[in-house]
Formats: C-alpha cells, sequence, structure tokens
C-alpha cells in the first residue's frame, strides 16, 4: 500500500500536465541508455513555497532545453542536488526524472524548506575559543544579545541580519546580501555596517598568552566599520568579490602606553580605506562537513591609501585550499594548506595576523596565541563513518522544518602542522620562527541547520595533551 502511494505521489505532478511518463529504474538495459543523449524537456519545482523558482533553477548544472550525454545524465542530477543543498535554504531535496520516449526528460525537484526567520538570543563565549574560556569560565566573557536573522529575505535567498549585542562586546550591526542584482543571475551586492565597543582587548602577547587590558571607567576599543561589495558568479562553482571598506578605531590612552604600536606610532585613533579582492572555487558535496570535492580561496587586500591616514600602509594575501575524497564505503581522506603573507612587517598590532584566534588555529595549541605577520598551516584527518547519515522524526514537533534532521558520527585521526614568521622583535614569543605540530583523535557529530560538534583529544610537540571541545567542521 505504501509503495502504492508513493509511485501515485511520484506520478501526479505529470498527470496533471496531461502526460504519459515511462519511469525506470536505473540498471544496464534501463530506457535511460537506450539513447546517447538525454534533452531537459520540462522542470517541475515541489515544496518551494518561500523561495523563488530561479533561486532553485540558478543552482543546476544544465537549464531547460539543454542536451546531456546519457551516461553523465545521473551525474549531473546528483552535482545539481548537492548544489541546492549547498545554498543553506533547504533541509532536503531529490530530482526524480521521467522519459518521454527515449531522449525527452521531465524533471521533479522535491525540496523541503528550512525554517528562514531566526530571531535568535545571543549567549556566546568572547574568547579565544571554547578551551581557553573553559580553563577559568569567566562569566564577564560572555555575550548576550538578539541576533534576528532573514536568511531568505524576499524568497531571493538574500540575507537580513540585524545584531543588537551586550556583555563583553557591545555590538549592533547590520549586514544585508542581495546574491542577484540581474536578470541573468551573475552580479550580487554585500552590504554591512557596524559599531563595536569593548571594555577589555589583548594589547599584546608574551610567552604566546594574550595580555589583556580592562578599562574601568570607558571602552577600551571603539569601532565604527562600513563596507560594500560586488560578487560576480558566472556559472555554479566560481565566485568574485571586489570590495571597498572603511574603519574607525579609538582606544584609551593605557592601550597605547601598553603598546605603542598597537595602532601604530603611538596614535590614539586611526581610521582608513582598504580594497580587497577575493576567489573562491567551491565545489565540495557539503559546505557544513564535506566528504567529498574541493575548496580554493585567494583573498588581497590592500589597507589604506593615504587618504584618511598615511600611517596604514599595507597589503596582505590569503590562500587556502582543502582537499576531500572518499577512500571506501565508510573511510575518508580530509587536507587542507592556507597561508598569509604580509607585505609590510611595520603593522599596527590590531591588524597583526596570528593563529591561535578562531578557526584559524593549529589542533593541541588550542591555549596559545602565535603573534607574526607570514602563516603556513596544514591538516590531514582520516575519517571513519561511525554512523552513515540517517534520519530521524520528532513527533512531538509539529513543524516539518524541524521536526525532521539528519545526523551523522565520524571517527577520525588527524595531525596538524604550521609555521608562523615573527619579524617584529619579540623573543619572549618563542613558539613564533619555529615548526609547530600536533596530532589526535576526534569524534565528530553532523546534523541539520549546520551544526557540527568535534570532540577531540590531541597532543601537541611538547607532549602537552587535552580533551578539546569545538562547534565548526575540522577542515
Amino acid at each position: 500500500m505504501k509503495r502504492g502511494l508513493l509511485i501515485l505521489s511520484f506520478l501526479f505532478p505529470f498527470i496533471l500536465g496531461a502526460q504519459a511518463f515511462k519511469i525506470d529504474r536505473v540498471k544496464e538495459d534501463s530506457s535511460l541508455y537506450k539513447s546517447d543523449i538525454k534533452i531537459i524537456e520540462d522542470i517541475k519545482l515541489i515544496g518551494n513555497k518561500v523561495t523563488k523558482g530561479k533561486i532553485v533553477t540558478r543552482e543546476l548544472t544544465f537549464e531547460l532545453g539543454d542536451t546531456i550525454r546519457s551516461e553523465d545524465f545521473l551525474e549531473e542530477l546528483e552535482q545539481s542536488r548537492k548544489n541546492i543543498l549547498n545554498t543553506s535554504l533547504f533541509n532536503f531535496t531529490r530530482i526524480d526524472w521521467a522519459l518521454a520516449g527515449d531522449e525527452r526528460v521531465t524533471l521533479v525537484i522535491h525540496l523541503q524548506e528550512r525554517w528562514y526567520i531566526f530571531p535568535t538570543p545571543i549567549f556566546e563565549i568572547d574568547d579565544n575559543n571554547f578551551n581557553t574560556w573553559w580553563q577559568d569560565k569567566d562569566p564577564s566573557r560572555i555575550n548576550y544579545g538578539i541576533h534576528v536573522f532573514h536568511n531568505n529575505f524576499r524568497g531571493r535567498k538574500e540575507k537580513l541580519v540585524l545584531t543588537a549585542q551586550y556583555g563583553f562586546t557591545e555590538r549592533y550591526r547590520l549586514r544585508y546580501e542581495i546574491p542577484y542584482i540581474d536578470k541573468q543571475q551573475k552580479l550580487g551586492l554585500k552590504f554591512n555596517i557596524s559599531y563595536n565597543r569593548r571594555d577589555e582587548i589583548a594589547y599584546s602577547s608574551f610567552d604566546n598568552e594574550r595580555l589583556q587590558y580592562k578599562s574601568e571607567d570607558d571602552d577600551a576599543l571603539r569601532n565604527y566599520s562600513a563596507s560594500v561589495g560586488l560578487t560576480y558568479r558566472r556559472k555554479i562553482f566560481n565566485t568574485h568579490t571586489f570590495g571597498i571598506e572603511y574603519d574607525h578605531n579609538r582606544v584609551r590612552d593605557s592601550v597605547r602606553l601598553l603598546n605603542r604600536e598597537y595602532l601604530g606610532d603611538f596614535r590614539k585613533q586611526i581610521q582608513f580605506i582598504s580594497m580587497y579582492y577575493d576567489f573562491r572555487r567551491d565545489k565540495r558535496d557539503s559546505k557544513n562537513y564535506p566528504l567529498k570535492g574541493s575548496f580554493f580561496n585567494f583573498n588581497a587586500k590592500k589597507y589604506g591609501f593615504g587618504i584618511t591616514s598615511k600611517s596604514v600602509n599595507l597589503m596582505n594575501f590569503q590562500l587556502n585550499y582543502r582537499k576531500f575524497w572518499q577512500l571506501e564505503d565508510r573511510l575518508f581522506l580530509a587536507s587542507s594548506v592556507r597561508g598569509v603573507v604580509a607585505t609590510n612587517n611595520d603593522q599596527p598590532y590590531l591588524l597583526q595576523n596570528g593563529l591561535g584566534y578562531n578557526s584559524f588555529m593549529i589542533r593541541s595549541y588550542e591555549y596559545y596565541v602565535i603573534d607574526g605577520q607570514n602563516i603556513g598551516l596544514a591538516k590531514v584527518q582520516l575519517r571513519y563513518q561511525l554512523v552513515k547519515p540517517n534520519y530521524a522524526t520528532m513527533g512531538f514537533i509539529n513543524n516539518k522544518r524541524f521536526n525532521k534532521f539528519h545526523y551523522a558520527f565520524y571517527l577520525g585521526i588527524f595531525s596538524d602542522a604550521a609555521y608562523v614568521d615573527d619579524n617584529t622583535g619579540y623573543p619572549e614569543n618563542n613558539l613564533a620562527n619555529e615548526f609547530q605540530f600536533g596530532y589526535g583523535v576526534g569524534l565528530d557529530f553532523v546534523s541539520y541547520y549546520d551544526i557540527v560538534i568535534r570532540t577531540e583529544f590531541s597532543t601537541n610537540k611538547f607532549g602537552e595533551s587535552g580533551i578539546f571541545l569545538h562547534f565548526v567542521a575540522p577542515i
């Protein structure tokens, strides 16, 4: 009975179209291979109540009326399905197909939309990572407030974010991203404006630990920033972004007395304009927790043009490449290399590069920071799929966007290595200018709405070991 209902639900859209279609299982003598080509005659979408149809069809590797070789047909459908999921607009998607004759094909794309509007409370730790905070469990380093996300504004994949945050870092922010402003869906725009203030900041580092200054009277650092960017995405996988930013930073006198180079040249405030170019080629099967494919990113950013402050004259180049392989049914390999090169060693500490901040870190060095100008970082991880991706339904939740979720567990072994080149003359930070490495084992939990929870046991080159918790994919 259930199988009959399933077949009926699949045929229903075609019956409405007053045409008869032949549905085949894919096998060697399937009618899929009776002709060398397949012509995409029709594309039907089911389930996109909010999302505009053109946003979905933009992610397909083909267009209506295109001709595809039969031997490539299923691969094209699978790649298109992954592209749709990588928009982060849908929890699940499936592409069904049916033949009308030997060559003409109709596609039915089934979609389950996510919930797009999130008035999300902010309760987060403002530290290098969770593990450094857990050492002291300092409640003053907690941020609270509210984010209001609209991840599919007007059903056009536009992202609107409003932030009101208090606590360790006070922040007010408006971010608006429009992926497409032209009919060809190639050009987009990004806007961002924010105000940030902090009573406590890291003004330098000693023995590879941050040195903190806390103001009892007024903010230690105040920042205003605004930016606009133009994006260009000609096809599916490549995205170019050209942007311009404005920053204004002001610190208390105590900060520049503690580190005269915090803003450069003993300055109390500084403002500058930056321009950047960013290129991304993303062929991962999943942006959340990739298992196959590759990711390449190149970024060049010029800080300061002598328009508002001649003291800032810095050029940064960043390169990030990640590769993912499936070795066996449940065995996967992931690797990455990442580098940062600065053209000027004489830079404000505020703009200093470094390892140990947020996701730019070497595992097993969670309690350290390594400041410097030029950085190289390599990671490799072998993953075993302990629990294959599965689906569960929570019957006590009525909303279909939340009651069905996917989950998986991965057991892995890993090794990281890094080198930080520091030319600032701070010999007390002895982890710079030497190779560092760490290794360990980990258990990763992956679920819907881009949730990743990593528990890792790792050891660094000094023999220091620990159990660490993270909330982003390792590579």
